[in-house]
């Protein structure tokens, strides 16, 4: 790789896929919330240099409400790269980028639910470890 050349990845955008919501009961006073995040990544194989991360969240507080949200992040590297410098964009640098589009997503939703919910604000996630590969 040139020494002068910095590679480039482009984020073509998130598509969230899936949003289910379940209120199980009027919320009453402090909301604690369960996280998770799973996030994988698929390589088309008709694109060499594009990639989608797929990420699962689910948001939760057993007495008063379920949200799950399945999203697809489009991302391109504009050239070819050795194995280590592609692994660090797949698996930290996408998800990094794709995360707050999702995180907005759901706070304007659940603003948007009155006061079943409130306003959720989810914290920022690092994502760090190698990426589960979904197969064709």
């Amino acid at each position: 790789m040139d020494v002068n050349k910095q590679t480039k990845l482009t984020f073509k955008g998130v598509d969230i896929l899936n949003v289910n919501f379940k209120a199980i009961s009027p919320r009453e006073g402090e909301v604690k919330i369960d996280i998770k995040c799973d996030t994988k990544v698929f390589y088309p194989s008709d694109h060499k240099n594009l990639f989608k991360i797929v990420m699962d969240i689910e948001l939760k507080d057993i007495r008063f409400f379920e949200i799950s949200v399945t999203a697809v992040g489009t991302f391109e590297l504009d050239s070819e790269l050795d194995e280590n410098l592609r692994k660090i964009f797949v698996n930290s640098n996408a998800p990094a980028i794709m995360f707050p589009y999702i995180r907005s997503f759901i706070s304007t939703l659940t603003a948007n639910l009155g006061s079943v919910v409130g306003t959720l604000v989810i914290p920022t996630q690092f994502f760090k470890g190698e990426l589960e590969v979904i197969k064709e």
